[in-house]
């Protein structure tokens, strides 16, 4: 009986052991690759730490989820799931999930930064959800190429949207951005709707652009081997949204000297 009892422990670990492992250079844990990619990160309408746990649990049962347990979250940490905003998840803890140390962020640690269970759940913080039949309004991205649509395009994306695409290739890469169609609210200040792009792991550096009218944004090459999209949407008017490409590349390429038809035609 021991004995079977040791067989089948090695035969799980085994399994997990193989599990674990490079896709498109990429260190992830391929049983949670797609469970992974149902965890998100929200924050409320009126800005960045405004809900409190009840209000919390709402938002991601409106949305079709639930908040997500601290396992769910590690794991898609591991696929480079990266946000430096503090939130609710399972049970009333709060945290955030980190990919790479920083000063800013994390304390210079990586991992999940757990500030434990709240005694007081009227604290204002974000929220992360799970949802793993939710992949149209966010996610993480690791292949080498990919096309991103705002909700439900073509057809019009809808009111209090609040997406993130964390987009992570291999390291030596570089990624570019490509935009295909774009059709989002107008308004001066772009404070209505709007797409914004990071070169970085998170919305917090790295800010390269809002955008927000119907005219098509140039390229956007990032420096490193990360990206992060933002969409969001206010509460009156939406318009047809937007779709575009995005498409890694090795960064020796972009050093050379190629005038920018050629580059075109090698990326």
């Amino acid at each position: 009986m021991r004995l079977f009892a040791a067989l089948w422990t090695l035969g799980s670990l085994l399994k997990e052991a193989q599990a674990w492992s490079f896709k498109n250079g990429v260190f992830h844990n391929s049983i949670w690759l797609e469970q992974a990619a149902g965890v998100y990160h929200r924050e409320s309408r009126k800005g960045r730490y405004q809900l409190t746990y009840k209000e919390a649990m709402a938002v991601c049962k409106y949305e079709g989820g639930a908040l997500a347990t601290y396992e769910q979250l590690e794991a898609a940490r591991q696929i480079g799931f990266h946000v430096c905003a503090a939130g609710w998840f399972d049970r009333g803890r709060v945290g955030y999930p980190i990919v790479k140390a920083g000063a800013n962020c994390g304390f210079g640690k990586v991992g999940i930064i757990d500030y434990g269970y709240r005694l007081n759940r009227s604290e204002k913080w974000d929220v992360y959800c799970y949802n793993p039949n939710s992949k149209e309004c966010g996610g993480v991205l690791t292949n080498p190429q990919k096309i991103i649509q705002s909700p439900g395009f073509p057809d019009e994306y809808q009111d209090e949207q609040i997406c993130y695409w964390h987009i992570r290739v291999r390291l030596g890469q570089r990624i570019r951005l490509r935009f295909l169609e774009f059709d989002v609210e107008e308004d001066m200040e772009c404070m209505a709707d709007y797409l914004e792009v990071y070169d970085s792991y998170d919305d917090v550096s790295g800010f390269a652009g809002r955008f927000c009218g119907d005219y098509l944004p140039d390229d956007i090459i990032s420096t490193g081997n990360v990206m992060t999209l933002k969409f969001l949407s206010d509460a009156s008017v939406t318009s047809g949204g937007f779709q575009l490409q995005y498409t890694a590349f090795n960064a020796s390429l972009f050093s050379q000297d190629y005038t920018y038809q050629e580059f075109n035609t090698l990326v």
